[in-house]
């Protein structure tokens, strides 16, 4: 989840030029202000148990000066940029993550991300397991 928090952040930090922090973050003093929070909202396994379709949740919140007067606008000025896509760097090469069902709602823009990620397959001798918990935790 972070992974995706970090890429949505810098994305929109880069497309609109407003500060964007991890939610939660003390910024204080710098408007305007985006601040991104995501949560996961589900997963699935797809492709016969290979893959595993993770859904999430991300809302971000506007704060465009210390009175908060014109959060709106600078919340729907982003849907633009979203609708694009968010890219996003992995170890395996670099992605494009297309917001679903993008909305705003009040002081909040919310949309959904999908991403899909090969499961791991299933080491059922637990040697491997052990082995590296041992190694992490007993090495001098």
């Amino acid at each position: 989840m972070k992974a995706i928090q970090d890429a949505v952040r810098l994305y929109l930090e880069r497309a609109t030029g407003v500060r964007a922090v991890a939610d939660r973050t003390r910024v204080a003093g710098e408007y305007p202000l985006l601040a991104v929070a995501v949560r996961e909202d589900g997963t699935v396994l797809v492709d016969g148990g290979r893959q595993a379709e993770h859904t999430y949740r991300v809302t971000v919140t506007a704060c465009s000066d210390r009175n908060r007067d014109g959060n709106t606008a600078l919340l729907s000025a982003l849907t633009p940029c979203l609708l694009r896509g968010v890219p996003m760097e992995t170890a395996g090469g670099s992605r494009v993550l297309h917001p679903l069902d993008v909305r705003t709602e009040g002081e909040e823009l919310t949309f959904s991300l999908e991403l899909c990620v090969p499961v791991p397959p299933d080491d059922s001798s637990g040697e491997a397991a052990t082995e590296k918990m041992e190694t992490l935790n007993f090495s001098v």
